[in-house]
């Protein structure tokens, strides 16, 4: 079965969930010509344990490199919210903006972590901004992107 190109947003609360998740499906879209925007939450300047560590470079050495990954598997549209990472919530004003996002997108697909996802296997606890980005995400795909 032959699906059109259409549009394709990704939602993720880090840099580099996204790869680490499904680099392999979207490199296949992006193959068949789908146009995919990704869209990531935080700033990632909770990465790194460095005493001292400056975090504006942090953030825009992330940034470079989400860039990067992503022109890797054929994604040329990034996009940044700049949440504080680590303490991301699921807030009326971000279902706000990813709302914005997918109403000016108009994905076919949408694509974000789980809200559900806790425990996987027997010792992976699933980031708190994983899931609130999810549950975000969940929520301006419907109802708010739907309505006016």
């Amino acid at each position: 079965m032959h699906v059109p190109p259409e549009p394709i947003v990704v939602i993720a609360a880090h840099a580099d969930d996204i790869e680490f998740a499904a680099a392999g499906t979207i490199a296949g879209w992006a193959a068949a010509g789908h146009p995919i925007t990704y869209c990531i939450v935080t700033d990632g300047s909770a990465g790194s344990n460095e005493p001292g560590a400056d975090l504006t470079a942090l953030v825009q050495r992330r940034q470079k490199e989400q860039r990067a990954a992503a022109a890797v598997l054929g994604v040329h549209d990034v996009r940044f919210l700049g949440y504080r990472d680590g303490v991301l919530q699921p807030t009326l004003e971000l279902r706000r903006e990813l709302t914005r996002l997918i109403r000016e997108v108009r994905p076919f697909r949408v694509l974000c972590q789980d809200p559900t996802l806790v425990f996987a296997g027997k010792s992976y606890i699933n980031h708190p901004d994983h899931r609130a980005a999810g549950e975000a995400a969940i929520y301006a795909v419907f109802p708010s992107a739907e309505t006016r």
